[in-house]
């Protein structure tokens, strides 16, 4: 009998065990959704030329994590998602802000400073526009 007691005291340890470590991960994933804007950049959009215009001026906001490599990833995620060029084709310039260090963490709650990469996006219905945003800029096409 004395085996038996052992061997569930050492099962009840395990499942224990086990138990605390599903509740970390549990709680990891949780904390993470909470504080999403701390592992990754969040995109932010306005439009530009008016209620009719597809032009839209796009830029990536975050905390720690989201330097310029995050911010242009961000940025190039959203104009793919958001703009079908199936339907009409695409331009965009994608700008960056030299006086942002590659390395910037924004870790103050409002005021995150100027954002390394600034992008303007529209159809090619509005090319105009964007030519005239963009400033001298590479406009790509889709």
């Amino acid at each position: 009998m004395n085996k038996r007691t052992t061997q569930v005291k050492n099962l009840l340890l395990y499942v224990c065990i086990c138990l605390t470590l599903i509740a970390a991960v549990e709680y990891f994933k949780y904390s993470t959704r909470i504080h999403y804007e701390w592992f990754h950049c969040t995109p932010i959009k306005e439009q530009m030329g008016g209620p009719g215009s597809s032009v839209i001026k796009l830029w990536a906001r975050g905390g720690p994590s989201c330097d310029k490599r995050g911010e242009f990833k961000t940025i190039a995620k959203r104009i793919s998602l958001d703009f079908e060029p199936n339907e009409e084709h695409l331009s965009f310039c994608i700008m960056e802000n030299m006086d942002v260090p590659t390395r910037h963490y924004p870790v103050a709650d409002e005021n995150k400073g100027a954002p390394g990469y600034v992008a303007f996006a529209g159809y090619d219905s509005d090319y105009e526009l964007v030519e005239k945003l963009c400033e001298g800029e590479t406009i790509y096409h889709m």
